[in-house]
């Protein structure tokens, strides 16, 4: 072998490591639309690719002593090339397969760590194992080429493996998949593994594999997402899928890693009430027991395309204005819900905040001196999944220090009941905070429970007369909400509190998604 050669051998070792991590930062999203991105996943996909990882690294230790340990990692770095290039079509059937059509939120749940894994597995253990076998390869191809010792050989090959591995990371979230896709990331990590594969060997291996990997990438040129019914716009921002999808009537909804017909955000024709069943409407209610007139200052976290604003601007009172302040993570969704759903341009009543994360966003939104008439809380990942550090005493001490007195605080929470374990921890925190019982309202027909409090003010009780003394579509809405057995109290002591330091929201999701499934 050529001293020359060396290079290449450290640059095949470099590309491995961008492709390995390329792979495992794009895994979860893949899978997302079936399984979310949650830690269980991320635990699932991340666990797959250590145990391959593992493997490889003893496989390919094995095959360095063997006669053409170049040959070898030739072809392991087309197989993982090639195996990269039909990951966006091959997906989606496995995926699929393991959570069958028709199940259930609660189904889905209870089986989550195990067919995550198993799909995590069956996807990412083949190319992260063949990219593992480049390390030990490598280093004997070099200890060969340089006659280097083993250590010295080892240290400048993980370097280079770890170059690659941040270039991997850093671009794949901020550069690929915003600006390819999930599909075009996978395909040009599928470019650069070729471009190692090239690098490393001059057998005629390569080529062989060559005309395989050409037919990859022939057959993942079309995928199920490609031509889906009804779909208006798509796109994938640094953190997640994004679609827009016609509903019927009109309707539009923003859909989020979602291929169950569950949806982020809905927009009807027409500002104001959505019917039963949606929990939007709750949202119209502070204002209408608190008899706005004037200015109304609300301030949504989890903005998504504006849902909240449409509710209150189409039922605020004719002498009412509002003014909205919305604050959303992703980008993508401020985009695309301007464009496709009506999301009211920043104007001098309409302020959005895009990209940030709702719990920053208080800080300096608090530090600013601006006090809201009512504060939305409505930050979900996949449907079921709340940030922790946004149902904390902490947040929701910064929550009231941004509201102005009589204002009123809502918490969306995606349960069955008041009494569902996640809605008992998060009232109860919030009940801690505010030093008042909160006031949790369930939504008929819907899984979501509509979590209460004021600040500096009495909470009005269903029990009131005046709870459902409204005009029009909102006293319909207000005598639902006042059903027997559909809302309650919660104190302080009625669930765990959640603090910076102790905020278990996945296990208390878990546990609500297993009532729901009747495991009471």
């Amino acid at each position: 072998m050529r001293a020359g050669s060396t290079s290449r051998l450290l640059a095949a070792a470099a590309l491995a490591g961008l492709g390995t991590m390329a792979i495992e930062l794009s895994a979860v999203r893949l899978i997302a639309p079936w399984f979310g991105t949650s830690q269980a996943v991320w635990t699932s996909a991340i666990g797959a690719v250590l145990i391959a990882l593992c493997v490889g690294y003893l496989v390919g230790g094995r095959w360095a002593h063997s006669e053409d340990p170049e040959k070898k990692l030739s072809v392991c770095l087309w197989g993982a090339a090639a195996w990269a290039a039909i990951l966006p079509s091959f997906a989606p059937w496995v995926a699929a397969g393991l959570v069958p059509e028709g199940a259930s939120l609660e189904q889905i749940a209870s089986a989550l760590p195990l067919t995550s894994l198993s799909c995590s597995l069956a996807l990412f253990f083949p190319p992260a194992a063949l990219l593992a076998t480049a390390g030990p390869l490598v280093v004997e191809l070099v200890v060969r080429s340089s006659g280097c010792p083993a250590g010295s050989a080892g240290g400048r090959v993980l370097a280079c493996s770890t170059i690659g591995s941040l270039l991997g990371t850093f671009g794949t979230t901020y550069y690929a998949i915003p600006a390819l896709g999930l599909q075009g990331t996978l395909w040009a990590t599928a470019g650069l593994i070729s471009l190692g594969a090239a690098a490393s060997s001059s057998f005629g291996a390569q080529h062989r594999a060559a005309v395989l990997l050409l037919g990859a990438f022939v057959g993942g040129s079309s995928g199920p997402e490609a031509n889906a019914e009804g779909v208006i716009a798509i796109g994938e921002s640094p953190y997640q899928q994004v679609r827009v999808t016609e509903l019927g009537d009109g309707w539009r909804a923003l859909e989020v890693n979602e291929q169950r017909g569950s949806f982020q955000s809905l927009w009807s024709p027409e500002p104001g009430l959505l019917g039963p069943g949606y929990y939007y409407d709750y949202f119209a209610l502070p204002p209408a027991w608190s008899q706005a007139r004037g200015e109304w200052r609300v301030l949504v976290l989890g903005l998504g395309a504006g849902t909240a604003w449409r509710v209150l601007s189409g039922t605020l009172p004719a002498d009412s204005i509002l003014h909205a302040t919305g604050v959303e993570l992703d980008p993508l969704v401020t985009e695309m819900s301007r464009e496709h759903l009506g999301l009211d341009p920043s104007s001098e009543t309409r302020r959005v905040l895009s990209g940030w994360d709702a719990r920053v966003a208080l800080g300096p939104l608090g530090d600013g001196g601006e006090r809201w008439d009512q504060l939305i809380v409505d930050v979900y990942a996949n449907q079921v999944e709340i940030p922790p550090h946004t149902a904390t005493v902490e947040f929701f001490t910064e929550a009231r220090r941004c509201l102005a007195g009589g204002g009123w605080l809502q918490v969306n929470v995606g349960a069955g009941a008041s009494d569902d374990p996640l809605v008992l921890a998060v009232g109860a925190t919030m009940a801690e905070v505010f030093d008042s019982e909160t006031l949790a309202l369930e939504v008929p027909f819907s899984r979501n429970v509509i979590l209460c409090q004021r600040h500096e003010a009495q909470l009005l009780s269903p029990d009131d007369p005046a709870f459902s003394t409204l005009d029009g579509g909102l006293q319909a809405l207000a005598r639902r909400a006042v059903l027997s057995g559909t809302w309650a109290f919660i104190g302080p002591k009625d669930g765990p509190l959640l603090t910076d330091r102790y905020a278990p929201l996945e296990a208390l999701q878990r546990d609500s998604l297993s009532r729901l499934g009747g495991d009471r």
